[in-house]
């Protein structure tokens, strides 16, 4: 039992890391050393008290030898999973990759909002979603795109938002398989977001949150999954680099106009 995270070490001594996925009661990992001799390509890291079950390669080869049936209705059931997995990931890389493609073409941000809810929607199957963009003049998180929602024009949150704090302290993404009992935030029943699942991701701008993505299920409970939450924060490292790109645009047309105006002037 418990819950095991798999991450890939991308630099140790600063403690960056990508999250490949994460483990559940009943789930297993570390099965490509039973069949080959290659130093782990990933770390498993348990986040709960866990308890778990070894088998060693010697193991495994005994078991081959004194039961072949047993052993091949355990080999059976690593193929099955590892097919599972692998037909997983290649849906996710397709969605990362066209979603990513999508975006960097984007030209303003409600087309770059259009683009991400789409996406989301299509590969992940919530209810309601929100994209959401930090306005700096403000000081509010302002509602660019939506769907499942009946938002007035200009809708937004607040910086006392329980959601937005969450993510301001916390800079990862949020999952929660049932909001109603959830401790970390509180949500009432007139909230916009209220709901039984939850899932948001943030993105970010030289280092400060400049927004997030919200999906939502309103009717069942576990409704996302950890797979959902790794492809959603995907999406978002792309949101990051497409949001600041339009921004460093947006400066060059900005001081363009300057330039003209001061020569008009002049």
């Amino acid at each position: 039992n418990g819950e095991a995270e798999i991450r890939k070490v991308i630099a140790k001594e600063e403690e960056r890391y990508k999250l490949i996925a994460v483990l559940d009661k009943g789930e297993f990992f570390g099965e490509m050393a039973i069949f080959l001799d290659q130093p782990r390509s990933a770390e498993a890291v348990a986040k709960t008290d866990t308890t778990l079950l070894t088998i060693s390669k010697k193991d495994f080869s005994d078991l081959f030898n004194s039961s072949p049936a047993a052993a091949f209705k355990i080999m059976e059931f690593f193929t099955s999973v590892i097919m599972d997995r692998l037909r997983k990931t290649t849906n996710e890389l397709v969605t990362i990759y066209e979603t990513g493609r999508l975006v960097s073409a984007a030209r303003s941000v409600s087309e770059l909002s259009d683009i991400v809810m789409e996406k989301a929607f299509g590969a992940i199957e919530p209810e309601a979603g929100l994209f959401i963009i930090w306005n700096t003049f403000n000081r509010e998180f302002e509602v660019y795109g939506q769907k499942g929602f009946d938002l007035g024009i200009g809708a937004d949150l607040p910086e006392s938002d329980p959601l937005v704090k969450w993510l301001v302290e916390n800079g990862e993404p949020f999952l929660s398989f049932d909001l109603k009992n959830d401790n970390r935030i509180s949500i009432s029943e007139e909230s916009i977001y209220s709901g039984c699942s939850m899932l948001a991701s943030p993105f970010f701008s030289h280092d400060s949150l400049s927004g997030f993505i919200i999906l939502l299920n309103r009717t069942r409970q576990n409704a996302f999954s950890y797979e959902h939450m790794i492809l959603l924060s995907a999406i978002s490292g792309y949101v990051s680099v497409a949001f600041d790109n339009l921004q460093y645009m947006q400066e060059a047309i900005d001081r363009s106009r300057l330039s003209r105006a001061k020569a008009t002037i002049q």
